[in-house]
């Protein structure tokens, strides 16, 4: 826990104005894996298959064998040499394909719930776009039924973004797997490529990583994202120990989770969250509430209003269509306006208003995504096209910052927030003890804390001085 009081973690002083932190309510239930911490790794190699003008290099995932109701799926990891470019066809129309780039590995991958017992094929396509040669890796391709006690009778909200989490979650048995036909240029064998593979402490499974490009993430997500918090100075998070040579050391920037995405999903996430209480809910609920009041406060009204006011058309039509009717991170399409997740492409917790950078998201990229800030979700290419349909700087998606006008408009307006805002009926509740208003101030410095701009502003120290004026 950072003592730093400005550090952006947890805040020091919080009995003195919210009262005694709540009991834990809740515990996973899973048990780390007795072999492995999570901060081992091992280097590997695998083979490079060359490709010249001309050629290309294809992997076909065939599943057959299954029934109607069966969770099936397909994946691979990859590399590639500048200049190679690549395609996906067949099978689930939602899916997994990166685009990091060569200096890293990609992932490819999906897995849906079979319509009926008809065999699918899905064929990944390498090919040279401006070179004469070029060279492609393939890591651990797969496919078939996928069978885990996570998944046998898991709630449905969970399911729906699984597909995202291909080829890590792909836990197919010798008996279950369908085929994959790798076909290649004749003597295309041109030496190896390196990959490091990281352990999860719940499954034990060694699992692809980059490094040292960390933010493109395959099976593992990042740790300390924010700037104040790099490099991860973390235990097994930013260090990682070499299992077959305990010398070697590597140590990391952002660092990586202990779990695997899918451990992280199920036996943490999914664990913890249906026992949060409802007061815990409420909090969550009230302090989003507070923000987007505040926001309207500062800015005039609503984003959505003045919108309709300027433009005389729908906010959410318009991002709709500027986002070609489908979700710009997985590209589901959404037949309707009413279909799609109007996302704050800047995260409301930042006090970003919803507006017209909006983001046209699905659902379950929506629910993924939660209060994260772009640079935290998207990968640079996404990130690139995002700015250039939201109108956003490429250098603003790219930094994890908060909206320094609304910080400004209320600085400039303390007297009406401490002596108006905090004193309505919705910021005085109390629930388990903790006032609505001392919840949103605790917020609110998170947010100062992530500011350069107003970084020194202490918030609680100005709630607590004008509390004690008034006693």
């Amino acid at each position: 826990m950072t003592t730093d009081k400005f550090g952006g973690g947890k805040l020091p002083g919080k009995t003195l104005y919210a009262g005694r932190r709540r009991a834990m309510t809740r515990s996973s239930g899973f048990k780390v894996h007795k072999d492995t911490t999570g901060g081992e790794f091992r280097r590997h190699l695998e083979k490079r298959i060359l490709i010249k003008s001309g050629e290309a290099v294809s992997v076909t995932f065939s599943i057959a064998g299954h029934a109607k109701g069966d969770l099936i799926g397909y994946g691979v990891w990859f590399w590639h040499t500048p200049g190679v470019t690549y395609s996906l066809k067949g099978g689930y129309e939602k899916r997994t394909l990166t685009q990091y780039g060569d200096s890293s590995w990609d992932k490819a991958g999906s897995m849906w719930v079979a319509h009926d017992a008809s065999p699918v094929e899905v064929t990944l396509t390498f090919a040279l776009s401006d070179m004469d040669t070029g060279a492609v890796s393939l890591y651990a391709p797969m496919c078939g039924r996928v069978q885990h006690k996570h998944l046998d009778n898991a709630r449905p909200e969970l399911m729906r973004n699984m597909y995202q989490f291909s080829p890590e979650a792909l836990f197919i048995s010798e008996d279950a797997a369908g085929e994959v036909t790798i076909e290649a240029p004749e003597d295309a064998e041109g030496g190896e490529n390196p990959l490091i593979l990281k352990s999860c402490n719940r499954c034990g499974r060694y699992l692809p990583i980059n490094v040292p490009l960390e933010r493109d993430q395959l099976s593992f997500s990042n740790h300390c994202v924010a700037d104040h918090r790099r490099p991860c100075r973390h235990a097994t998070f930013g260090r990682l120990r070499n299992v077959d040579d305990a010398r070697e050391i590597l140590q990391l920037d952002y660092g990586y989770q202990l779990e695997c995405r899918f451990c992280k999903k199920f036996e943490v996430n999914a664990a913890h969250n249906p026992q949060r209480t409802s007061a815990q809910m409420k909090e969550d609920g009230a302090r989003r509430r507070a923000f987007e009041l505040l926001l309207a406060e500062l800015y005039g009204g609503t984003p959505q209003l003045r919108y309709r006011h300027d433009k005389g058309t729908e906010l959410a039509d318009d991002v709709w269509k500027r986002f070609g009717g489908a979700c710009f991170n997985c590209g589901t399409k959404l037949q309707t306006a009413r279909e799609m997740h109007l996302d704050h492409t800047r995260p409301l917790a930042l006090l970003w208003p919803l507006d017209e950078t909006a983001t046209a998201l699905c659902g379950s990229c929506n629910s993924e995504k939660r209060d994260r800030a772009p640079a935290d979700f998207y990968t640079p290419a996404k990130l690139a096209m995002l700015a250039e349909i939201t109108g956003i700087p490429l250098d603003d998606l790219a930094k994890s910052h908060p909206n320094n006008e609304a910080l400004g408009f209320l600085l400039s307006r303390l007297d009406w927030f401490f002596g108006e805002f905090l004193l309505r009926e919705e910021m005085t509740k109390e629930r388990d003890g903790k006032v609505a208003g001392e919840l949103v101030v605790k917020a609110l410095q998170k947010v100062f804390a992530r500011s350069k701009q107003h970084k020194g502003t202490d918030l609680q120290a100005e709630y607590d001085r004008r509390r004690v004026q008034k006693l």
